[in-house]
This record gives C-alpha cells, sequence and structure tokens, in this order.
C-alpha cells in the first residue's frame, strides 16, 4: 500500500503525489494482497545532550517537528519505561489492538504502552487504556469523524467497577480534572490523545480539521461513576454488565455546560432544578444524528439521593427530560435538514427517553448539575468495553500504593 501525505486531502492542496503515483493506488485498489501479518515497527530515534537536561529539551524539539506530541513537554518513552508499562497488561507486545484513523496507523499493544510512557503513565493504567481504545476503534463509534471533523469533538472515557477505585480514577470533587491526588484520569485521557496524533494523525489542520479545537482535547474527558454515592443502577450495570465487572463506557462530546442551582431536597425544587437541565438541553449543541444519544448528564450524590427519595428514578427523570427539552423547528436552523422527515413540531432531541445517559459523579454538596452534549462526531452511540486485568493485578496496585505515598521534600 501507499500513503499519501495526510495534506494532499486538504482543499487547494497539491495533488502531485497523486498524479505521480496513480499506479500504485490502481494496484492497491484491484490487486494488491498483504504477503503477512506481521507489525511494522519503526526505528528507535537516540537524543542526546551535554546533560540530561539539554537532551530532554532536545527530544521534545524533536517530537514536535515530528508531530508526536501534543505541544506539552513529556516523559522519554524509553525503552526501560515502556516495558515497565507493559507490566500491565498479560497480552503480547506486538498483538494488534485498533488501527486509529485518519492516518490508520496500527495501535499495538507495544505502542500504546509508548503513549501511556509519554504522559507519564504507571503499568496499572494500561488495561484501562487498552479498553478504551477498543471502545473508541469500535466500528459503532466512528472515531474517524471525531477525529478528523471541523467540530472539536472529543471521548468521555466513563470508568466503572472496583478498578477504578484502586488505580485512583476521580469520581468526586472536581472529577473532570485536574486533580493531582488523582491523577490517572488525566494521565490516560491524555495517552488517549497522543495516540490520535502519533497513530492516527489528528494534527491540527491536517488529519484534524476541529476548528476551535479546544481545552479538553488535551486529556480528554476519564473520570469513574460515584457508585457509592449512587442511589440507582450504575451506568455499567444499565448497559448489561455485572455489578463487580470493570468496564469503560465511551462517547463522543462535542461540549459542555455547568448547570447552575440544581437543588432536589423539596419536590418544588427538584421540579425546578430539572427544568432548568432540560433548558441547557435545549440551548446547547447538535441535535444528534440519527436521532441517538443525545449525551450524558451528570448529577452529584447530594443531587441524585434526595432525587430517588423523593420517588425520581432514572427512567423517569429521562422521560421528564425527554419531554421538556423539546425544541420549535424553527429554533433548529441548519440543524433541521439533518433529522429524519415527518418529526413533531417541537421537536424532541433524542428519538426515545432511554437514549439520555445520567451518571453520578462530582463531589458532596449539590448546587450544580453538569450537561455534556455529543456533538457532530462520532455516531452518537455509547460503546462499552470490560477491563481485562492482567494476573499480577493486586501486585500492581499494592506498589502503587507504596509508590505515590507523599514523599518529604528536601
Amino acid at each position: 500500500m501507499f500513503e499519501f501525505p495526510t495534506r494532499m486531502f486538504l482543499p487547494g492542496s497539491d495533488l502531485t503525489p497523486l498524479k505521480e503515483n496513480i499506479d500504485k493506488l490502481i494496484y492497491g485498489l484491484t490487486r494488491w494482497e498483504p504477503e503477512n501479518k506481521a507489525v511494522r515497527t519503526s526505528p528507535r530515534t537516540r537524543v542526546t545532550g551535554k546533560n540530561y537536561q539539554e537532551a530532554l529539551a532536545r527530544m521534545d524539539a524533536v517530537f514536535l517537528r515530528n508531530s508526536w506530541t501534543d505541544g506539552l513537554p513529556i516523559r522519554p518513552p524509553t525503552q526501560e519505561m515502556v516495558d515497565w508499562m507493559l507490566e500491565g497488561t498479560d497480552l503480547p507486545r506486538d498483538r494488534f489492538v485498533a488501527k486509529i484513523l485518519p492516518r490508520g496507523g496500527v495501535a499495538t499493544v507495544e505502542l500504546i504502552a509508548v503513549n501511556l510512557a509519554m504522559a507519564g503513565g504507571r503499568p496499572e493504567h494500561l488495561p484501562i487504556l487498552i479498553a478504551a481504545v477498543e471502545a473508541i476503534a469500535d466500528p459503532r463509534f466512528h472515531h474517524e469523524r471525531m477525529n478528523s471533523t471541523t467540530c472539536s469533538g472529543y471521548p468521555a472515557v466513563i470508568v466503572n467497577g472496583p478498578a477504578a477505585k484502586q488505580v485512583g480514577i476521580n469520581s468526586g470533587y472536581g472529577c473532570l480534572g485536574p486533580d493531582p491526588s488523582h491523577p490517572a484520569g488525566g494521565i490516560i485521557g491524555r495517552a488517549l490523545r497522543l495516540l490520535f496524533l502519533t497513530a492516527g494523525g489528528a494534527v491540527p489542520g491536517s488529519g484534524s480539521m476541529a476548528i476551535f479545537g479546544g481545552p479538553a482535547r488535551y486529556t480528554n474527558i476519564v473520570f469513574a461513576e460515584d457508585e457509592d454515592g449512587s442511589p440507582w443502577k450504575p451506568l455499567h450495570v444499565e448497559r448489561g454488565f455485572p455489578k463487580q465487572s470493570n468496564v469503560v463506557t465511551v462517547l463522543a462530546i462535542g461540549g459542555t455546560n455547568n448547570v447552575n442551582g440544581v437543588r432536589t431536597t423539596t419536590p418544588e425544587a427538584a421540579l425546578k432544578s430539572l427544568i432548568a437541565i432540560a433548558a441547557y438541553m435545549r440551548q446547547a449543541g447538535n441535535w444528534a444524528q440519527a436521532y441517538q444519544i443525545p449525551g450524558v448528564l451528570l448529577l452529584g450524590r447530594n443531587a441524585a439521593g434526595p432525587l430517588a427519595e423523593l420517588g425520581w428514578t432514572k427512567e423517569r427523570i429521562k422521560e421528564f427530560l425527554w419531554e421538556h427539552s423539546k425544541v420549535p423547528m424553527n429554533d433548529l436552523g441548519n440543524y433541521v435538514q439533518e433529522l429524519p422527515p415527518g418529526l413533531p413540531d417541537p421537536c424532541p432531541i433524542t428519538s426515545k427517553p432511554e437514549n439520555f445517559m445520567i451518571v453520578v459523579a462530582g463531589g458532596d454538596q449539590s448546587g450544580h448539575g453538569y450537561w455534556m452534549q455529543t456533538g457532530y462526531s462520532g455516531n452518537y452511540v455509547p460503546i462499552s468495553k470490560e477491563i481485562k486485568l492482567p494476573a499480577n493485578w493486586d501486585e500492581l496496585v499494592g506498589q502503587a500504593e507504596k509508590d505515590l505515598v507523599a514523599i518529604p521534600a528536601e
């Protein structure tokens, strides 16, 4: 197969590579067959300097020139560091996990470990990262749209099960980051972004045409559900997994809104809060392509708990939001042409109440909700994958507890 430069596909670009290699293109489309399924590996890069600090600076420059990084400093993915990351899985290092589009680079277990090392990760992060990559690469997710679209799309990764707490993925105050007490979510999310760049070629203005980008694209959104504080079934159980299983659920997000004034201790306050949440849903975001999942609503434990005590089940909340987030057709603008014909006016933002996702997360206080709407990216379908923990999991978690104990500064 012949690789064409990604920039060739931009408007007004130089098509000379296409003209010069048209015979290879025709051959690849009509007669090419793989000789073997071996994964090609790139030669290692050696960077030196007069001292360690200069070598690090030069390494950052090399990675920036090659678009192998997000623009922030990285840790050197040395062989020793990558081997340490690989202690977090029982899979062979050359195992194929996914092809990351638009470039189509092959993400092996080793390449995933390389990007985790660059992001400052640890071995216990690796099985969660692998599961997230598997979910994003699921054909139903259409990650090529999320990576290449003009929308500022990125994945939200919701982690359920005991492993989330063992690794230290935040489900409480500041669960969407940053949080130095719970760095795992930001690290795993940044490793995902680095994979989109290194394997997927999602470089701004080339493989990624996101007009604005956005701060969430640095680390995406990786957090855990507050299962202990939830009065309802956790997300992964809703989606058919056993309660004690470890699961990641991913959904392509286009933007977020903090909802003020969410108080649920009385029937009147709860009703006003849900009306306010529905109003945010009407105003924000795109109406789901193919009429699917409109987004994820986050409620803290002290908003969810009183709602449940007042008789609000998840199903009842979803039905209420579905009814009260309908939008007059005249307010839809250009979105109306993307919706199926024959819809009612006002138009619901999704085809059925069950499509709303509700997750309990955040601090112990009420006062706010958080609406993460899908964007024109992905296919608005959440994908869940079980996290495969290695045989040495307890040892890894135990070592992490020792390593992350606060060390007094000298």
